[in-house]
């Protein structure tokens, strides 16, 4: 039996009609029955087109951080609408959004805006190549930095035994499309793995142009950096000069206000933040040191974009940002999460079903195995099918989590102590008829 109901799969109908497998993102595409269509959302909850209420645990892949249609969000975002979104110059909604976030992330020296995390990571390791005059980047297995060619390399969506030898791995190549060429200025290594970064510098550092991180490896469980892990990956791009680029499109402003930096103590040349940053409004940012992104303004290092910065998004940015600088909503979500893992990790104690719930309470996952991974290597050990049968029976009682073990549960600001009990009931249910 499919996930849809009745209106939902008539509206999927029309949607493959319209739409290429009906819809504008593949990872949105989970088949002909159990593809969603979405009619709203309202807080921490969205509704189906036969009206019935899930608790988004999705929230777009992270992006709604606040709860969906937030009354601060909508009144900046309707009153930017109204007077003119796009213009071919700067306007004063990107210069109080621009100063939002470089209050919010006190390191930050000056940063430009785009629209979506793909544009930023691709924005910032050609800044960090024109920057160096180097060509090569490195990035860890399993992260996943959006959808251009310099980065769709031993990502989740790539097989463990197509990564090579641990010790001088190779870079999977995960989409068709992609010269052959490309690949040579790519380089990965595991992630909590120093020492085989270590290694890769001394062969290659006086080529590497950046290392690419993501703080926590958001597309792999949301695995967390071991002690001392990314303190020594700064050194190690000090000492090579290569630039360390954040990738924080997923933990920026989500794990804290000043995103990872705040949380783990390091900080980077060059961050790139979107998703949380604008509540779900299509808005980005390359942020970083002035000696990296001053070289924007020397000129000869291309950044262009006719929706950068547009009035919408900046809007979105600045209500969302103003939000969070209270703190009220980190507590929150921090409560909710920690609740959530807590509940979770008995209920499968409880049933005696090995797992380890993975993450940080913003962004979390349950993990099927015996043993918490701390890689992608690792993660191989994962129940997927038991995962996937706990999801949709969890699906059918009305909590939408993503069914991909591997992308986190997200928890926003609009998640209620109600939404954790339900939460919590409708998973102990689940994991019960799936292992019965």
């Amino acid at each position: 039996m499919g996930l849809q109901g009745a209106e939902t799969a008539a509206w999927f109908g029309r949607a493959k009609a319209a739409l290429v497998s009906g819809v504008s993102s593949g990872f949105r595409y989970l088949g002909d029955d159990d593809t969603q269509v979405i009619s709203r959302g309202e807080g921490g909850h969205v509704f189906d087109m036969d009206g019935k209420r899930y608790i988004d645990f999705q929230l777009g892949y992270g992006p709604v951080i606040l709860g969906h249609g937030h009354p601060a969000v909508v009144a900046a975002v309707s009153e930017a609408a109204a007077a003119g979104t796009t213009f071919a110059m700067t306007t004063s909604t990107e210069v109080k959004a621009a100063e939002a976030v470089k209050k919010a992330v006190p390191w930050v020296d000056r940063l430009r805006f785009t629209n979506t995390g793909t544009e930023a990571t691709m924005h910032a390791i050609r800044l960090a190549r024109g920057v160096t005059g180097r060509d090569l980047i490195v990035k860890f297995e399993g992260a996943y930095h959006g959808a251009h060619d310099y980065v769709l390399f031993s990502t989740a969506s790539s097989p463990a035994d197509a990564l090579g030898s641990r010790r001088s791995a190779v870079p999977h190549q995960v989409s068709s499309g992609i010269p052959e060429a490309i690949r040579q200025n790519v380089r990965v290594v595991p992630f909590n793995d120093l020492e085989a970064a270590e290694r890769l510098f001394r062969s290659d550092g006086r080529h590497i142009a950046a290392f690419v991180v993501e703080p926590i490896l958001g597309n792999v469980f949301g695995i967390m950096p071991e002690p001392g892990f990314l303190e020594g990956i700064r050194r190690i791009c000090d000492e090579y000069g290569a630039v360390l680029i954040f990738d924080e499109v997923k933990t920026g402003f989500r794990i804290a206000l000043g995103g990872a930096a705040e949380v783990f103590g390091v900080v980077p040349d060059v961050s790139t933040f979107a998703k949380s940053m604008g509540n779900g409004f299509p808005v980005a940012a390359i942020a970083g040191r002035e000696e990296v992104v001053g070289a924007w303004e020397a000129g000869g290092i291309t950044q262009a974009g006719t929706y950068s910065g547009n009035g919408i998004a900046t809007a979105a940015a600045s209500a969302t940002i103003g939000e969070l600088m209270g703190g009220k909503v980190h507590a929150r979500i921090r409560e909710v999460g920690t609740a959530l893992m807590e509940g979770i990790a008995k209920a499968c104690s409880d049933k005696r079903v090995p797992a380890t719930i993975v993450g940080h309470p913003a962004m979390f996952s349950i993990y099927l195995g015996v043993d918490e991974p701390r890689d992608f290597r690792a993660a191989s050990g994962h129940d997927a099918d038991l995962y996937l049968a706990v999801v949709h029976a969890m699906v059918r009682r009305g909590v939408m989590p993503c069914d991909d073990a591997l992308e986190p549960w997200f928890v926003c600001g609009a998640h209620t102590n109600d939404d954790v009990a339900e939460t919590i009931e409708a998973f102990e249910a689940a994991l019960s008829e799936a292992i019965s």
